[in-house]
């Protein structure tokens, strides 16, 4: 449950009346917020169509799920025309390694538990969203005061960061953010999605599935990412959360034996739970057990039960020969036609993240754990199934893409709110218990994330609160 702050009015100079820009209030906001939505665009794709969000009735659905979190809403004349949300959390913001600062990458879990190897640097940010104005308010300053309102907020909480996701042909918000505001533009993640098929698709015999417990799932996520930008430090109220659907690690059935993974005894790794999650729980566990030459995770979180999406304005012929392909599908199963999903009446959407894959083979079985979750979103209902990498992800050429689902233009941008005048580190220690570290005071000196540059093929733990 996120924290409860007080509802006072501020009243607010604005040059379209009386603005006043206060905290939601649940009772009597609830219904004039949804309205407002509904007559906002949530993204156009083009042709005068229009992709629309439905907050299934509640219009904190997206922000409820963050440690901190609250909502401003912007009135004129007692009509809500804006509003906008912030989520806060402790993240990762970097890493420091041999006098250095950079991006997180993938590397072996090894490499980042070794004393003197990379240190996560932990700090803790705002993600800005949600921020809707009427049509018939635009640029009059709204957007402007809300936006500004929310970094007063977040100061007052302790945040040194403030981010927000947009993308390159939104003119007005990058304006209002980097001109008005001081935002950098800083990371250009990719968005990848793809249909979900009205039948299962089918994996390789030789590649095996298996699900992981949450607490094993959070044991190798701080064992193996714990350095990735956006790496959130309660990763474990993330896999607990009951919007996640699960963590599923693929292995070669090749690799279901180990000879030293039970004391020299051979075992079927597929048929002892306990044994392969050893494997993925940590190497400082005098109970693990070997990894596999090759294997890949990925997570699932359940957007569908947060809100739906729907596409507007749709031409007949599209929407016909949409509603054909579905047909034919449906009664020709066998052929496995690859039916365009219903996105014209509210459909449903899952997200893929933690995305990471090791050895030489691990391309290929994350692909299959690709279609593993394709056939988890079909059984709930899902219509698309998408995700979210950084711009030079080695990972990225291997998920399914549909160009109509996935887009190259998405802009990440970040503000500096707070100087702390420190910086904590978190290093693991032999024990496996982890110590914090005032790096300021070692090295005297400060890391100012927005100018941290992105190496090449370095990648970014993208966390599913912030879609």
């Amino acid at each position: 449950m996120g924290t409860v702050v007080p509802t006072e009015s501020t009243m607010v100079d604005g040059v379209v009346g009386e603005v006043v820009v206060r905290f939601y209030e649940k009772i009597k906001d609830a219904n004039k917020v949804l309205a407002l939505e509904q007559r906002c665009e949530a993204g156009e794709n083009g042709n005068n169509m229009t992709l629309l969000q439905d907050l299934l009735g509640d219009p904190l659905s997206r922000v409820r799920h963050y440690p901190m979190y609250t909502m401003l809403v912007a009135e004129v004349n007692y009509e809500i025309v804006g509003v906008i949300r912030a989520g806060i959390k402790t993240l990762v913001c970097g890493m420091r390694q041999a006098e250095s600062i950079t991006a997180g990458s993938r590397s072996t879990s090894s490499s980042r538990t070794e004393e003197g190897a990379a240190a996560p640097i932990y700090a803790r940010a705002a993600y800005l969203l949600g921020l809707r104005v009427s049509p018939n308010h635009r640029r009059k300053g709204i957007g402007l005061k809300l936006a500004s309102k929310m970094e007063e907020w977040c100061k007052e909480q302790g945040v040194e960061y403030i981010y927000f996701a947009t993308t390159k042909d939104n003119e007005p918000s990058l304006k209002l953010f980097t001109q008005r505001l001081q935002y950098t533009p800083f990371r250009h993640p990719v968005l990848v999605g793809h249909p979900v098929w009205h039948h299962s698709v089918r994996l390789p015999s030789h590649i095996e599935v298996t699900k992981l417990s949450v607490e094993a799932a959070v044991a190798m996520y701080r064992s193996i990412m714990s350095t990735e930008e956006f790496f959130p430090e309660d990763i474990d109220k993330v896999l607990n959360h009951k919007l996640c659907a699960g963590t599923w690690v693929a292995i070669l059935r090749e690799d279901r034996h180990w000879s030293s993974c039970c004391g020299g005894v051979t075992c079927r790794v597929g048929e002892n739970v306990g044994t392969i999650e050893s494997s993925f729980v940590g190497d400082k566990d005098e109970d693990c057990r070997p990894r596999p030459k090759s294997w890949a995770v990925i997570s699932l979180w359940k957007c569908n039960e947060i809100f739906t999406m729907q596409l507007k304005g749709a031409p007949l012929h599209k929407r016909t020969g949409a509603l054909l392909s579905r047909c034919v599908d449906k009664m020709l199963p066998w052929c496995k036609i690859p039916s365009f999903p219903d996105i014209f009446n509210p459909f449903g959407v899952q997200f893929m993240f933690g995305l990471h894959a090791e050895g030489p083979r691990g391309p290929d079985l994350f692909r299959s754990l690709c279609r593993h979750a394709h056939n988890v979103s079909r059984k709930d209902g899902c219509q698309v199934l998408m995700t979210e990498v950084g711009e030079t992800d080695p990972l990225r050429p291997c998920i399914p893409r549909w160009g109509k689902f996935s887009s190259d233009d998405d802009v990440w941008c970040v503000k500096k709110l707070v100087q702390l005048g420190r910086e904590v580190v978190t290093r693991r220690e032999d024990s496996g218990s982890c110590r914090k570290i005032d790096v300021a005071s070692e090295h005297g000196s400060s890391y100012d994330w927005c100018q941290s540059s992105c190496p090449r093929g370095s990648t970014m733990f993208i966390d599913p609160r912030d879609v």
